[in-house]
């Protein structure tokens, strides 16, 4: 198998696919040979992606809804199996990044934050998981983040929460899922050059990167690859791991 069509053959969800990393995933799923759904919170920025990956000649379906909506992921759980197959992987980008101080943080922005990056996957992987289980064949990839390994370095106390749980999740379904031969991994990047940075100065960029060992900011690209190989046959003795796509940032 070319490692261009590591994943030919395959249908793979991904939720939180607009943003500046989940587009980047979008477009590696399709392009290593996957049928993709994605899905975001705008519907128009979904059928858009889903548009431009359907010129591009790849086969793709999309709707936008919370994904927390254990409800709507169903819907469109079943809509996939209907049109592309029975869903081999799952990619849950879906996430909220909001930096502020721990004293500032309310239980609201609390509640928004886990929904965002905890809820999202947990409702996602209760809906594709009986199905892998039952066909012992699947491989669920959950973003946490660096900040919920070591604290956030931006204050973010809640963030960090969120992420931390997003690992301790992705570890337990991992145990109980592998013996089926579903392996559940997770994804943790490290500073990005995403949209999050928009405001960020080209100084303030630089002094992100340099807190790396490479030296730099990492690209999105970079964090799709890391998607690709943890739902390909590459990856198929690992299960219940944190991968780390950080450039050396935090050892």
């Amino acid at each position: 198998m070319s490692q261009a069509r590591l994943l030919e053959g395959m249908t793979v969800i991904l939720t939180g696919a607009t943003g500046g990393i989940g587009r980047r995933i979008a477009s590696a799923l399709a392009a290593s040979g996957a049928r993709v759904g994605v899905t975001d919170l705008s519907r128009d920025a979904v059928l858009t992606l889903t548009e431009e990956l359907r010129e591009a000649g790849f086969s793709a379906i999309g709707d936008g809804f919370d994904a927390s909506s254990a409800d709507d992921f169903d819907a469109f759980h079943e809509r996939m199996m209907s049109e592309l197959g029975e869903v081999d992987g799952l990619v849950n980008c879906a996430g909220l990044w909001e930096p502020k101080p721990f004293q500032e943080i309310s239980t609201s922005d609390l509640a928004r934050v886990m929904t965002a990056n905890v809820t999202t996957a947990f409702v996602a992987c209760r809906s594709v998981l009986p199905a892998m289980i039952a066909r012992r064949r699947g491989s669920v990839v959950n973003f946490a983040s660096t900040a919920g390994e070591y604290g956030s370095i931006t204050p973010g106390a809640h963030y960090a929460a969120a992420k931390g749980a997003v690992i301790g999740l992705t570890k337990s379904l991992a145990r109980e899922a592998s013996p089926h031969n579903v392996r559940v991994n997770a994804i943790s990047p490290g500073p990005v050059d995403t949209v999050a940075l928009g405001a960020a100065t080209p100084q303030q960029k630089a002094d992100v990167g340099a807190r790396t060992l490479l030296g730099r900011l990492g690209e999105p690209d970079e964090i799709a690859a890391g998607c690709v190989y943890l739902l390909s046959p590459m990856s198929s003795f690992v299960t219940g791991h944190v991968l780390r796509i950080n450039g050396g940032s935090l050892l």
